[in-house]
């Protein structure tokens, strides 16, 4: 339970981190109204919408395993593309961080599903332990990405690739665990 809580509860870092910088990167940094910040705001919840129903379809044709490094790799592909040319447009910037948003909220399904499969007794507790961690690892996303204020893009880019980097690389060690592969069968099953 505690490896893939580790693994599971970085995540949520990149969609606070987000969600801590969007307006001021938008309206600061690309120079957009608050009505423009709006729909690009809206654009990225609209990607949040989709994950699970992408997951759900996904996890039909294609194993829990591999859409669990997918989104792995690419938070690691948004990160370097948000460090190189999310600065170039807002519109490049939102078409980076909506995919990044979906691939958080894709996993979210599966990583919950194996943490809660760790556990027999005492579901509660473990909800609480599992959204409490998320919580602290989502405030400590708010807290790297506004370090420094003047590289909110970059800070989010770095924040986008560590954990996929860091998450992912743990996930590779973890998922083939019996632990993890035998309760991921069941859950394709």
């Amino acid at each position: 339970f505690i490896s893939l809580l580790s693994i599971f509860s970085i995540v949520p870092m990149v969609l606070m981190a987000f969600l801590a910088s969007g307006s001021y990167i938008y309206i600061n940094d690309f120079g957009l109204t608050e009505q423009e910040f709006s729909y690009a705001f809206a654009f990225n919840a609209f990607c949040a919408s989709f994950g699970p129903t992408i997951y759900i379809q996904l996890s039909k044709i294609v194993s829990v395993q591999k859409i669990i490094t997918l989104c792995f790799a690419l938070l690691v592909v948004c990160g370097l593309l948000t460090y190189n040319i999310g600065t170039l447009s807002p519109w490049f910037f939102a078409f980076i961080a909506g995919p990044a948003t979906l691939c958080v909220i894709a996993m979210r399904i599966p990583g919950t599903n194996l943490m809660l499969d760790q556990q027999d007794t005492d579901t509660g507790s473990v909800v609480a332990i599992i959204q409490f961690s998320s919580m602290i690892f989502g405030a400590l996303g708010m807290t790297l990405v506004s370090l420094r204020p003047e590289s909110l893009i970059e800070n989010l880019a770095t924040i986008q690739f560590s954990i996929g980097v860091i998450g992912g690389s743990l996930w590779l060690l973890a998922k083939n665990k019996p632990h993890v592969s035998e309760k991921l069968v069941k859950m394709t099953d």
